[in-house]
């Protein structure tokens, strides 16, 4: 790693003709005699030849007038940033003020015995039918896996490549980062 680090800063320096000649003749054997550096002088001479016949692009003479004119109004932004925290506290406080009011004028109804009662059996009746769902579902799927094991590892292998592509683009993300720290 070190080596690495030591030929690369010597290529940026020769880069920028700044490489004393007695560096950059040891710079040069070790390009021939090491291929890896080689290929990254040569990539690096490549790129910095694109950026030498690369014209300057100039923005417009009223490029910064124009700009400035189309960015928001600090005043209008922090009104309208207002409004809509303002809307935001509404429409929290209107269903709440909502719930309220009708929790207070309905109170005595929904307090009855009788009415609990039917509420409670109502959610044990939705309770068992879930259950009855969800035990009929796992009971159709472990039926399906046992009559079509071929249809499981295709899925086995579909999901293997998508942890390994997933990898795969987890270290190309990382790329751009570990060349970064070079500099």
């Amino acid at each position: 790693m070190e080596h690495e680090e030591r030929y690369y800063t010597m290529m940026m320096s020769a880069l920028d003709e700044e490489l004393p000649a007695a560096e950059r003749d040891e710079l040069m054997a070790h390009l021939h005699d090491c291929p890896e550096c080689g290929r990254e002088w040569r990539a690096l001479l490549a790129i910095d030849l694109l950026f030498r016949q690369t014209p300057l692009l100039m923005p417009a003479v009223d490029f910064a007038t124009r700009t400035l004119a189309l960015l928001p109004n600090r005043r209008l932004r922090v009104r309208a940033l207002g409004a809509v925290y303002g809307l935001l506290l509404l429409c929290g406080l209107v269903p709440l003020a909502l719930g309220i009011f009708l929790a207070g004028r309905y109170a005595p109804v929904l307090s009855e015995p009788a009415l609990l009662g039917h509420v409670w059996s109502a959610l044990v009746d939705v309770g068992r039918l879930a259950a009855t769902v969800v035990g009929a579902l796992f009971a159709g799927a472990g039926r399906f896996v046992i009559e079509q094991p071929a249809v499981v590892g295709w899925l086995i292998v579909l999901a293997g490549v998508v942890f390994l592509w997933g990898g795969v683009f987890q270290r190309l993300l990382a790329q751009p980062a570990a060349v970064e720290s070079r500099n």
